[in-house]
């Protein structure tokens, strides 16, 4: 046995990463967020996220239906994180006003930081409905902002037509924060000043001046 391991000694090997089944969905997912910190959504592919996972391209389909359903799991966990953050904002003592403002800065925030993932949670993949996962986390975020604005839970993601009825603050709201942050992650508004901060002072003043109304 010690005369095998001596000859053994000089070749080193690899690392390698056992292969267990059961946690190959994770690690692809894993590999997708990885490549989204960096790159951009369109460099990832299925073929890619098998090749650096160390399975064949066709395992893939084993664990998910496409490649779109994964990266809505993706979106789904930044809802899921984005719900906690807004939560958070609705049980505090805040006037209404700054708690609409702190909801304004945190997306912004997310689409300076994690840029690729604001573009998987707002409407990148057109068909969302695949994922009911991903469903019901957008609705659980936009039922959280509806509560903050309105004071109660209202929003009713079973009868949009209601919801659309009675829920246009919120919507307003949502399509305002949404512009402004694609507005600043896409440099349609500059920044002079050229720090965070002052971006995050700007999207402050942007949003009260739209709460006050443009009189």
């Amino acid at each position: 046995m010690k005369a095998a391991k001596s000859a053994n000694a000089g070749t080193p090997s690899a690392p390698h990463e056992p292969y267990h089944k059961g946690n190959v969905p994770e690690r692809l997912m894993q590999a997708a967020e990885r490549i989204l910190e960096t790159e951009t959504v369109e460099d990832i592919t299925a073929r890619r996220l098998c090749r650096e996972v160390g399975v064949t391209s066709a395992n893939f389909y084993n664990h998910y239906p496409s490649l779109d359903y994964l990266l809505l799991e993706i979106a789904a966990k930044g809802f899921a994180t984005r719900a906690g953050v807004m939560k958070k904002i609705l049980k505090s003592d805040l006037p209404l006003e700054d708690k609409i403002v702190k909801c304004a800065v945190r997306t912004v925030d997310l689409s300076l930081k994690h840029p690729q993932l604001f573009r998987l949670m707002y409407g990148y993949i057109k068909n969302r409905n695949q994922n009911e996962n991903y469903e019901q986390q957008a609705d659980r975020s936009l039922a959280i902002l509806t509560h903050i604005v309105y004071g109660e839970d209202i929003y009713r993601p079973d009868d949009i037509v209601w919801s659309h009825e009675n829920c246009q603050k919120a919507y307003a709201i949502l399509a305002f924060i949404y512009g402004l942050a694609v507005s600043i992650s896409n440099n349609m508004i500059s920044n002079p000043f050229g720090t965070r901060k002052a971006m995050l002072e700007l999207v402050e003043d942007l949003t009260r001046t739209y709460l006050k109304g443009l009189s």
